[in-house]
């Protein structure tokens, strides 16, 4: 995505405002255009909850309480839709979706205390056999094509990743291993993202790249798309919103203390510093490149996270006046001038 303008200049001519808003350059005097929220509706009987997926056209998908179980809803048109769980389990959690509208989710069975990767499609829920040996699995994510990402463990201190193909072959199982401990998230080629302390690196079929931190001490890649990495890095005492256009060295982000989603075309969703606290992250931001913009409050909510940057160039999230724990209402933010 260009990261030209995002400003407007101040004229006493509205045409010629509007006519030329979008043609100024980046670092031009005006004010940022900002992106503005609209609260979508909840379910009859929906609690708090997060949006986790968006198939880049305008749909989400998330996990919600609806009537006090944790399940997979999806907005359709603007109107929720409640997708449910799959038979047997007593949750299920949403963590992405992929442009065909493909959800993928972990699904959890609370009397054999085993977790499932389920995939849902036009057709309903499919839930994933564990590897051999493996009791418990994550859902990461899911890439344009459809191979599935996760987590995998069992009992003892032992931890793996999982990739089932698209195509239906054996998944391939990545040990655990200094550069492979964190699964974060997969791009389109199949390359896995991997965050393991004090370092991030690239696996692509059995062959593992390093993430430089330079010029910072550290940083943490959070995740990845069409080559282009975000996280965050130790900068000035603190912590800063980062990108990898390369392996080879990061750049800061201005005025973000995170960045945790982006697009294909490289918008970046984040989150600001939060001035009272350490531990919490603060409220959400955005960047079109390196091109910092604003993120409107929706409403009276005194906490909003964007945790989605949408193909379609929307942000998707929720908002709260409560614990952020627990997520809020759904929100999705579109750039407007």
């Amino acid at each position: 995505m260009s990261s030209k303008s995002w400003v407007r200049f101040a004229a006493p001519v509205v045409a010629a405002v509007s006519v030329a808003v979008l043609a100024q350059p980046a670092g031009a005097l005006g004010i940022r255009i900002p992106w503005r929220p609209t609260v979508l509706p909840l379910p009859a009987g929906g609690g708090n909850g997060f949006l986790t997926g968006s198939n880049g056209k305008g749909e989400y998908t998330g996990t919600f309480a609806v009537n006090g179980v944790q399940q997979v809803v999806s907005w359709r048109g603007g109107q929720p839709v409640v997708r449910g769980l799959p038979a047997g389990y007593e949750r299920a959690d949403a963590v992405d979706e992929n442009a065909a509208g493909t959800v993928v989710g972990t699904a959890y069975d609370y009397e054999t205390k085993t977790n499932h990767v389920f995939v849902l499609d036009s057709t309903g829920f499919h839930v994933k056999e564990n590897p051999p040996t493996w009791e418990n699995l994550y859902a990461v994510a899911v890439n344009t094509r459809g191979d599935v990402l996760a987590r995998a463990n069992r009992t003892g201190p032992y931890a793996a990743t999982v990739v089932w193909p698209a195509d239906g072959t054996a998944p391939t199982i990545i040990p655990s291993g200094n550069d492979t401990y964190y699964a974060r998230d997969l791009d389109d080629d199949g390359t896995v993202l991997f965050d393991s302390g004090p370092t991030s690196a690239l696996w692509k079929n059995g062959v593992i790249r390093q993430l430089s931190p330079s010029p910072a001490a550290w940083a943490e890649a959070l995740a990845i798309r069409n080559g282009v990495v975000v996280g965050k890095r130790g900068w000035g005492g603190g912590e800063q919103a980062a990108r990898w256009s390369t392996p080879d060295a990061t750049v800061g982000l201005e005025g973000g203390a995170s960045a945790i989603s982006v697009n294909q075309a490289g918008l970046t969703a984040g989150l600001l510093p939060n001035p009272s606290s350490t531990i919490w992250p603060g409220n959400a931001t955005a960047w079109r490149g390196t091109v910092p913009g604003e993120v409107q409050r929706p409403g009276t909510y005194t906490q909003f996270q964007a945790r989605l940057a949408a193909d379609d160039g929307s942000l998707a999230g929720f908002a709260t006046n409560g614990s952020l724990d627990e997520g809020g209402v759904p929100v999705v933010w579109h750039l407007t001038p």
